[in-house]
């Protein structure tokens, strides 16, 4: 059993919305091909070993990383990793709601990511049961090592 996490993080950015009492955080693709394969993958996932993981930056930046245990994955493993992303804006004003309750994971694509009418839900709305805001320091603890591992990677 291989717990070698397939990580994907071309994706545009991470849109916030809100849905069924919950926030909703979109991945944000601009190739819908690629969109529609993830999207089947996470369709896949059990919802009760999804993870989310925040990682804020010392830059005031944050990372967002996001995968099934690849323990209890039926085939190759997907996640997603992007960093890069502002704290500022959007993050902000989700932090407190996501600290509140464990939001909901979506694969969205859009014809033009500036016009909010190109988007479009290719997923369904996945519940992540583990959700965990952290510093960049606790990537040295072993509970974060797919997250330090996809960090590692995508650099």
């Amino acid at each position: 059993m291989s717990f070698d996490i397939e990580w994907h993080g071309d994706f545009f950015g991470i849109s916030w919305a809100y849905e069924k009492d919950r926030l909703v955080v979109s991945t944000v693709f601009e190739d819908k091909n690629e969109a529609t394969e993830l999207a089947k993958e996470v369709d896949s996932w059990s919802d009760k070993f999804t993870r989310l993981t925040i990682i804020e930056k010392e830059n005031g930046e944050y990372a967002i990383c996001c995968y099934q245990d690849p323990q209890i994955s039926k085939g190759k493993s997907v996640g997603l990793y992007r960093n890069g992303m502002r704290q500022a804006g959007g993050y902000e004003q989700a932090k407190p709601m996501i600290e509140e309750k464990s939001p909901l994971l979506q694969i969205a694509y859009a014809a033009d990511v500036r016009d909010m009418n190109t988007y479009e839900q290719i997923s369904r709305l996945v519940p992540l049961r583990k959700c965990r805001i952290i510093s960049e320091k606790d990537l040295k603890k072993q509970e974060f090592f797919f997250e330090k591992n996809a960090e590692m990677r995508n650099q």
